[in-house]
């Protein structure tokens, strides 16, 4: 082994060893901090009186099929650019949703490498404002996604620190559930985040992708052979072992998720695909999976690893880069 050899191992196995160290003084720290912010069943007494009371998800069930001919896919006919994403802090989108609480927000997040914070993305990618979710952790965050929680009537939002490119996470995970609000409504954090322990039952998984349905929280693995998708209920406190719902073959590694609005609609991005589902209103989430998919359009990007449904049923997606554009996917106007 010669010496340019043996100093790159050495480079390796500290970054390891620090990693690992890293997780661990986390873990006692989330630890202190769930049994000082939460209270019975999951919810955090500082924040319900100040989150938005929103819609969750449209009043109208999805059919149960559709009609002949036609797929998930054929309302998204155009992508155009909403704008370009103006904050200078947002260079590597990981993860976006769109708010629940505050109409024409989107929530977004860097990869690795940032501290926890949300960054508030207007419209036509304007600068809301970059708010720290107070008592989380970034290790490696790689999605956030929408839905209900524990107080009825509210929306929150869930952050998956769920990246595992180095197999040291053991197969355990954490999820930060936090109110969403209306960012002209906040300072600079946002309050009232949970840390929600998920354990994979098989081991360690890299994973890229969260959505929410049914009152699970969905994990999707970022698995070259097949992505594998696992679930945890929203309102699990303790850590909690997830389970397999099913494995999906793509041929290309999944790096987002998400469910419209109505629950009708499941969508999986890779870095040059969007995969979508039909789901019906008595249809389980694995049930939709076992179908073949569509393809939607995948707006040309240097690395797409987010896309978020919006409330009328379009789709947003942002690339990784500085100043990146804004896209929207919907039909034809």
């Amino acid at each position: 082994m010669d010496r340019r050899s043996w100093l790159l191992i050495v480079t390796i196995s500290i970054g390891a060893i620090a990693t690992a160290l890293f997780l661990a003084s986390r873990d006692e720290e989330l630890a202190t901090t769930s049994a000082t912010t939460t209270t019975t069943g999951g919810a955090t007494a500082t924040t319900t009186t100040e989150a938005t009371t929103t819609t969750t998800s449209t009043t109208t069930p999805p059919p149960s099929t559709l009609p002949p001919g036609t797929t998930a896919c054929d309302p998204y006919t155009e992508v155009t650019v909403a704008g370009e994403v103006a904050s200078e802090a947002l260079t590597e989108t990981s993860g976006m949703t769109a708010s629940r609480a505050a109409t024409d927000v989107i929530w977004a997040h860097n990869d690795s490498g940032d501290d926890a914070t949300l960054y508030a993305v207007g419209p036509a990618g304007e600068d809301l404002g970059a708010f720290v979710v107070a008592g989380a952790l970034a290790f490696d965050w790689e999605d956030i996604a929408s839905g209900p929680g524990p107080e009825t009537g509210l929306s929150y939002m869930y952050i998956g620190d769920i990246g595992d490119n180095f197999d040291i996470r053991d197969g355990r995970v954490t999820i930060y559930r936090v109110p969403d609000q209306d960012p002209k409504t906040l300072t600079d954090s946002l309050p009232g985040s949970v840390a929600l322990t998920l354990d994979f039952p098989d081991g360690g998984h890299d994973a890229e992708a969260v959505f929410i349905a049914d009152g699970f929280i969905h994990i999707v693995t970022k698995d070259p052979s097949g992505a594998q998708v696992y679930r945890a209920p929203i309102g699990t406190d303790d850590a909690t072992v997830m389970e397999l719902v099913t494995s999906v073959e793509l041929g290309a590694v999944v790096t987002a998720a998400d469910v419209s609005w109505d629950g009708s609609t499941i969508a999986f991005r890779g870095y040059d695909t969007v995969w979508m589902w039909h789901r019906g209103a008595d249809m389980s989430v694995g049930e939709a999976l076992a179908s073949p998919p569509c393809e939607a359009p995948a707006p040309d990007e240097r690395q797409g690893e987010s896309l978020a449904f919006r409330m009328d049923g379009t789709y947003s997606t942002i690339s990784e880069g500085s100043g990146p554009e804004l896209h929207l996917v919907g039909g034809t106007s």
